[in-house]
């Protein structure tokens, strides 16, 4: 079962969010300045090109006319799951927060949170490794008031339950996971049975919210708006799409799991939602959804 995060598709997802960022402050839709501080040298300067607003829009033309979408879901879906963070910190008080595969976004530290919440990072050891020293090489911008707890985890070889402290578990905590781009890569059956069964032992109200993929992409991708270029581009960098989930199978999914649906939102629900009228022009991925889910009693 692969669930480390892509290398290359975290490097990709860093730079949208660094081009989002470079956007006028009243036009963008979220603020990553940590972004740019994990793209390599052939993608830096189309960042600090990003900064000069005429190119900002030019490459945000150019990256919707090779990769239809990306740029205006990734923005969206981002700032959906922040808005999704902060409301419910409010609303259900979470003093936890777990993010499994979170790659190159710094979401405890770029959100700048009142409250003091403890944030549990799991990821690949190497991949993990890597973003911890390069936070640390630029330890001046992260404020020092994020709680950030980092498990190194190898999915293909360890349980959660044996890597994951207990800890993590106690009656004290109000727990949100975010699964953020990470299921679409995952191989059924497996993968749900393993990380869906982790979720459920947390205590009813644990909250999660996680992207995952409309099944009938991976059947037939010919029926999304440049769904068949991402598949090639996909493949000539051996990284594939390989779990997805019917969205009118999507309560009973989670039911299985001792879970509830609270929210389910396909991509042009969310761009409508921050976007507004631009979003009426807005096409491609249509097929990535957000959903958000609360564990019930057994």
């Amino acid at each position: 079962m692969n669930l480390v995060p892509a290398g290359k598709a975290a490097t990709y997802l860093a730079l949208l969010r660094a081009i989002e960022s470079n956007r006028p402050e009243s036009k963008r839709l979220i603020y990553d300045p940590f972004a740019k501080l994990f793209l390599p040298s052939s993608l830096r300067l189309v960042e600090k090109l990003s900064r000069i607003s005429f190119l900002n829009r030019f490459i945000a033309w150019f990256i919707d006319r090779n990769w239809r979408g990306a740029l205006t879901c990734c923005s969206a879906r981002t700032r959906l799951v922040d808005v999704m963070l902060e409301n419910t910190i409010h609303d259900e008080g979470i003093n936890q927060v777990i993010i499994f595969g979170a790659g190159y976004d710094s979401r405890a530290l770029r959100l700048k949170l009142k409250k003091r919440i403890q944030f549990v990072e799991i990821d690949h050891a190497g991949f993990q490794a890597q973003k911890r020293d390069i936070l640390e090489h630029n330890r001046r911008m992260n404020g020092g008031e994020a709680v950030i707890n980092y498990v190194p985890v190898d999915f293909n070889t360890q349980e959660l339950d044996h890597v994951i402290p207990q800890i993590f578990q106690q009656g004290h905590y109000k727990t949100m996971f975010i699964w953020e781009g990470v299921t679409k890569n995952l191989t059924a059956p497996v993968a749900p049975a393993m990380v869906f069964d982790y979720f459920k032992r947390f205590r009813p109200g644990t909250i999660i919210v996680f992207a995952y993929i409309d099944k009938e992409m991976l059947d037939k991708p010919e029926k999304f708006t440049g769904a068949t270029s991402i598949t090639r581009l996909l493949r000539r960098n051996n990284e594939f799409w390989n779990f997805g989930i019917h969205p009118a199978n999507i309560k009973e999914f989670l039911a299985s799991y001792n879970m509830e649906l609270m929210h389910d939102l396909d991509t042009p629900s969310f761009r409508r939602m921050y976007y507004g009228d631009e979003a009426v022009h807005m096409k491609g991925y249509e097929f990535y959804r957000v959903a958000m889910a609360r564990v019930t009693v057994p």
